[in-house]
């Protein structure tokens, strides 16, 4: 492990080097998660793809968590510990924007990446398929098996085309028909900064508001068909202990931002789809929420 840098959580933009090509930078921010953060950094360590950094910003935990993470030997994993809790999006905000490789995956505290998800998911970049402009692509994601905390697994999201308009990935994914999760989207570091990176106007939708508006600034997603991250489903989550009006709520601007993004950026048909898909995107979330907490009063 690197030694722990100084904390910095100003604007970095002015002293930012160049990102390094090839480099894919995966952060995972965590918070009092000892045991399923070690297993999430694990998994990366254990990717097939050389050519990685591993952010792990903790935000003030009161476990072991710390002690846990200090007692992994690897020098592409850096921690940060913060001084001053940062809170979800902040945190997330931060490994982005301290991210030194040219592409940025956020990786949950309490997901599982497959060995070969990295090398897998920015193989596209690198090496794109006869006809691709790397240039063109915005987003590479898979769909998830979805696991509880013990790692049995749920089932399995569904996957998109291998290409497609980013429209047309947001909309689908809103009615349901395609799975991509917060672990398992890689975008480019600089277009996710470019974006605003991840923004507390979102809440916890943080992570759709930038993914989606770097996919819209390009043509193509591209979607690896097989499932490579492993996204834990369990009580304790975020997402199970949230008030769905509070989601409703966070959609709503989410959604608004997403539609004027592709309106300047893809045109007046993909505002169009996007603004048509709203109903799909609200009940999608009020759904989410009230599945994840099933039984609570």
């Amino acid at each position: 492990m690197m030694p722990t840098p100084p904390q910095d959580s100003g604007n970095l933009e002015d002293a930012r080097p160049a990102p390094v090509p090839g480099r894919v930078t995966i952060g995972l921010p965590t918070i009092n998660r000892s045991r399923l953060a070690q297993r999430a950094i694990r998994s990366v360590l254990a990717q097939t793809y050389g050519n990685l950094e591993l952010i792990v910003s903790d935000d003030l935990s009161t476990d072991d968590t710390l002690e846990r993470v200090k007692e992994i030997a690897d020098p592409r994993l850096v921690l940060f510990e913060q001084k001053q809790r940062l809170g979800l999006v902040a945190n997330f905000d931060f490994c982005l924007r301290h991210a030194t490789g040219e592409f940025f995956l956020l990786l949950g505290d309490d997901d599982v990446l497959e060995p070969q998800a990295i090398e897998r998911l920015v193989q596209p970049y690198l090496s794109p398929a006869a006809g691709i402009s790397p240039e063109a692509i915005g987003v590479v994601w898979c769909p998830c098996l979805i696991a509880g905390a013990d790692s049995g697994r749920f089932w399995t999201t569904e996957p998109g085309p291998a290409l497609e308009s980013p429209a047309a990935l947001l909309v689908e994914l809103w009615a349901g028909n395609r799975g991509p999760r917060l672990s398992s989207i890689l975008m480019r570091t600089q277009d996710g900064i470019a974006a605003g990176g991840y923004q507390q106007r979102y809440g916890d939708l943080c992570d759709i508001g930038c993914w989606g508006q770097v996919a819209l600034e390009r043509e193509q997603a591209v979607c690896i068909r097989e499932p490579l991250v492993q996204y834990t489903n369990h009580y304790g989550s975020t997402t199970s202990q949230s008030a769905v009006r509070q989601w409703q709520q966070w959609a709503e601007v989410v959604h608004a931002d997403l539609a004027a993004a592709a309106g300047a950026k893809r045109g007046r048909g993909a505002e169009a789809a996007i603004r048509s898909a709203k109903r799909n995107f609200l009940g999608g979330i009020t759904l989410t929420i009230l599945i994840q907490t099933i039984g609570k009063p």
